[in-house]
């Protein structure tokens, strides 16, 4: 055999070597590019989810989010507004999660992993359910993975679990999932908040005007005084940053609350408080208005700046009449004055409040119930 049959041979010897690896890569390659993305197509679709159901052992469904004209809702909650933010960041995690790493297939192993059917009464996992894209999702979300950043899985009616990059929030109590914010009034809004608890005379604690550091107290019992000077400061943040614990409709407290509080704002904005206690738990409920003689009384532009400012005002169309040489024509139409801003927006702030509000009892921190409704013998001198 000549050396140059030697040498296409020993290059076709080669080839072969070299397809025979590509191959072999190509293929070992194709399911974990095919099983890259746990679900390919759920990125693109997450704006047609309609609902997301959470289903723990024995196949009791635990939480059911909705989407509706208004937004994400509860369902075990009379439908209050849920925490979008919470819910966008799971529905995310799962279109976004890869997968790592194949598990087992054999059903006998699946509670090491936590990915057991829900139908099993003693499962340990929870099964996922998103509603409204094309195919619907359910995967069985098991047990967090080391380090707690991944979490193994099972595509529901599939044998194979997996190894995924994310973790999955499936909290199963339907209090986790509601939008926590109640109200949030600043402490240096706050003019003044009057009591009353029970049977017992009622006080006001409250500022005469915006330059006051400390809130004044009025119905004190007669020979009592204040224990210091901050003694009703609480006031001031009581509605500053207030979240729930938990929420139901208003209909299920039919008892008369035990303690009021009426908060008052300089800029107008009253919020009304109602107290009980049931059961070792705090609840209060909350009604909103706007009073605009209270932000006329207190608005920061005084009478005698208002009437500088006219004056000014005065002297300008005095100097553009004489430099155009006329007034405006009687049909041009004059500057049109419209409402300060403080005073627009907190009526809006309290409508909208207001219809957010109504209807519903909270249920809040025991510090933050005490700060709303504290008992006049908090504040003396023992």
């Amino acid at each position: 055999m000549t050396s140059r049959n030697l040498s296409i041979l020993g290059l076709v010897a080669v080839l072969a070597v070299v397809a025979g690896v590509w191959l072999a890569g190509r293929q070992a390659a194709t399911p974990a590019t095919e099983s890259a993305a746990l679900y390919p197509d759920l990125k693109e679709q997450l704006d047609a989810v309609t609902t997301v159901r959470i289903v723990k052992a024995g196949g009791t469904p635990a939480v059911e989010l909705k989407r509706g004209d208004g937004g994400w809702t509860v369902s075990e909650r009379n439908n209050y507004p849920a925490d979008e933010a919470r819910l966008r960041k799971l529905l995310t995690s799962v279109a976004e999660a890869k997968v790592i790493e194949e598990k087992t297939s054999n059903p006998e192993s699946y509670s090491t992993l936590g990915v057991e059917d829900v139908s099993n009464a003693d499962a340990s996992g929870m099964q996922l359910e998103i509603e409204g894209t094309k195919a619907p999702v359910k995967l069985i979300v098991g047990k967090h993975a080391s380090g707690a950043s991944s979490h193994y899985v099972r595509r529901a009616d599939e044998p194979k679990s997996w190894l995924i990059n994310k973790s999955l929030d499936t909290s199963s109590s339907a209090d986790q999932w509601l939008r926590r914010d109640i109200i949030d009034v600043s402490a240096d809004r706050v003019q003044s908040a009057e009591v009353k608890i029970g049977n017992a005379k009622p006080y006001t604690a409250l500022k005469k005007t915006r330059a006051d550091a400390e809130f004044a107290v009025e119905g004190l019992p007669k020979g009592k005084e204040l224990s210091s000077p901050s003694a009703a400061y609480n006031f001031a943040s009581a509605l500053s940053g207030l979240t729930l614990n938990d929420v139901k409709p208003a209909s299920e407290l039919t008892d008369k609350p035990s303690a009021q509080t009426t908060f008052k704002t300089f800029d107008g904005l009253v919020v009304e408080a109602a107290g009980w206690k049931t059961d070792d738990k705090h609840y209060i409920a909350l009604k909103t208005s706007y009073d605009a003689a209270l932000a006329e009384k207190f608005k920061v532009a005084t009478a005698e700046t208002e009437k500088k400012d006219a004056a000014e005002g005065d002297k300008k169309d005095a100097a553009a009449t004489d430099s155009e040489g006329a007034p405006p024509a009687a049909d041009e139409p004059a500057e049109e004055k419209t409402a300060k801003p403080e005073t627009r927006n907190v009526e809006e702030e309290a409508t909208k409040a207001n219809a957010q509000l109504s209807g519903w009892v909270y249920e809040v921190p025991g510090y933050k119930y005490d700060a709303i409704f504290k008992p006049v013998d908090e504040l003396i001198k023992k």
